[in-house]
């Protein structure tokens, strides 16, 4: 039996139609080809650069562990598959959930969850590097908004048009396919990412519906709960093939036999549901727990084959029907303007595959990401990112030209504020006209000082105020606090809300201090893992 609650969508959903109608598409072959907005989506995001580069961005285990271990881009897969399936027990729409599932972990950083965590103390102001004098918090960094950034600015598919062009519900549930806010109950804590951080146009940050923090398509909220299928088990998976984790597939049997017999055993706690619901999904886990005991005497390759296949068959039917369920008691969609949005979350576990989702994370945590090997791997990674930042923070000629003209490309957008001028006795810079390939030495030493936000009082061209200010006194760690203070009261004031030739100058500098930072994140969230460790290798160690 099926719920309708698919949800048609208009071509005007797309933000920037202008692209579309210059495509040269006047062949009349086209006329007899039905293609929906939300594929020419998903294949935009399946051929584009960043997707490739997904193979080699570990999941859990680096790629070089063996060629059986989950990437970023198997785990992606697996999402799809397993986000399509419930679309089409759900009657969701396929196209718009295959487009979310290939695109939602595609601001992934290298090596996982410790490169994120470095970029985002980074990008937060949290972690200085021993080399940034006045560090912000420009919004951090997270790997759902990263994705934003990469499939809506960063990476281009048309002439004098930024990002891929994607639909607002793509976009939107690829943010929402994991938290949007650092902390359950927050309210403007100053602490959370900054969307405006990563996308710059309004409208669009309009359409992603950030008061609420759940995804509000159907489609959105099958990929975040496929994620999470994904996961459970590939990590169980995973985990039993390394070796030397010592992670043994009859204790775990039997950690699930216990696991499942403890939720049963509680049932009475969910009285209140309705009765036949009720009973098939105490059925489902009941025939989760049968099939296991069923297989305990099978080869070992096989039953690890069986457990993995039984706990992903459990969660999509479990899933779909605890949401089937709700979506018959909550199947109004509320009108938007020309959006259907939903107002409440309805996809999801039901009371018992969310109990057991817990406790297996629980073992997942406990033998898996706690354990001595993976913490190495960690280590490593995090150092390797902390490095890549500050050699790039140190000299950005490091990093190759295209990633200085988006930089240089971004200062000149910030001359809308204020245009910087430089000088020194034999150079003068303005930032609204930047070619980093065409700097002398000295100029390009005068500009990247600015960038650092240091030495500012022997070059920059400022009003008396603030010049007497930059040459005020500095801390015992080189700190001009009256200048950092100053700095600080602009950091969050909106560029067309600055007031004073000061105000707007300050603004200027912080912004383009941002646009420095911003620019090395963006180089190092792009790499795979293997082009990681190849850059460190060619800047720190001698051949």
């Amino acid at each position: 039996m099926k719920h309708k609650l698919k949800q048609e969508f208009q071509p005007s959903d797309r933000l920037n139609q202008d692209v579309e109608k210059k495509l040269p598409l006047s062949c009349k072959i086209f006329e007899d080809i039905e293609r929906s907005e939300f594929s020419k989506d998903r294949d935009r995001i399946l051929f584009s650069r960043p997707f490739r580069r997904l193979q080699h961005k570990a999941q859990v285990f680096s790629n070089e562990a063996g060629d059986h271990y989950r990437t970023r881009l198997t785990h992606t897969l697996e999402v799809s598959q397993i986000s399509r399936s419930l679309a089409r027990y759900l009657d969701a729409n396929e196209d718009l959930v295959e487009a979310i599932a290939l695109g939602h972990d595609i601001g992934h950083t290298p090596f996982g969850h410790q490169g994120e965590r470095v970029l985002d103390e980074v990008m937060s102001g949290e972690d200085k590097l021993g080399l940034i004098k006045y560090p912000f918090n420009f919004g951090g960094f997270k790997h759902n908004f990263n994705g934003l950034r990469v499939l809506d600015v960063v990476q281009s598919k048309f002439e004098n048009y930024d990002g891929l062009n994607l639909s607002w519900q793509v976009l939107e549930g690829i943010l929402k396919h994991t938290k949007v806010k650092r902390h359950k109950e927050c309210e403007n804590c100053g602490e959370c990412w900054d969307i405006k951080r990563f996308v710059g146009s309004p409208i669009l940050i309009e359409r992603l519906c950030m008061e609420h923090e759940f995804s509000v398509t159907l489609e959105g909220q099958i990929v975040a709960i496929a994620d999470e299928i994904a996961q459970r088990q590939h990590d169980i998976d995973d985990g039993l093939r390394y070796k030397e984790l010592g992670f043994q597939l009859n204790k775990l049997y039997e950690e699930i036999d216990d696991i499942i017999l403890k939720i049963l055993s509680e049932t009475s706690k969910y009285e209140t549901m309705d009765k036949e619901h009720f009973g098939s999904l105490i059925e489902l886990l009941t025939r989760l727990r049968d099939n296991l005991l069923k297989n305990k005497d099978t080869p070992k390759l096989l039953k690890t084959d069986y457990l993995v296949r039984n706990i992903i068959e459990y969660f999509i039917l479990d899933v779909f029907a605890n949401s089937r369920m709700s979506i018959m008691e909550n199947s109004r969609l509320t009108q938007d303007g020309e959006r259907k949005i939903l107002l409440k979350s309805l996809v999801d576990f039901s009371p018992l595959g969310k109990e057991l989702n817990k406790e297996l994370e629980k073992v997942v945590k406990h033998r898996i990401l706690n354990s001595y090997e993976v913490n190495k791997f960690d280590g490593k990674s995090r150092f390797i990112i902390r490095q890549l930042f500050k050699a790039y923070y140190t000299n950005p000629h490091q990093m190759p030209s295209y990633v200085l003209g988006r930089l240089a490309k971004e200062l000149n957008q910030n001359c809308t504020i204020d245009t910087i001028h430089l000088t020194n006795e034999n150079e003068n810079i303005s930032l609204d006209c930047i070619d980093f390939n065409k700097l002398s030495r000295s100029e390009g030493k005068i500009l990247i000082d600015s960038l650092k936000l240091e030495n500012l009082n022997h070059c920059l061209v400022a009003p008396p105020k603030l010049k007497a200010i930059l040459q005020g006194p500095k801390n015992e760690k080189g700190i001009n606090e009256a200048f950092y203070t100053a700095l600080q009261s602009t950091n969050s004031l909106e560029s067309n809300k600055t007031i004073t030739n000061m105000d707007k100058m300050l603004k200027c500098l912080v912004e383009n201090h941002y646009a420095y930072l911003s620019t090395i994140c963006d180089y190092i969230a792009g790499m795979s893992d293997n082009f990681a460790k190849s850059e460190y290798k060619k800047l720190y160690l001698v051949d």
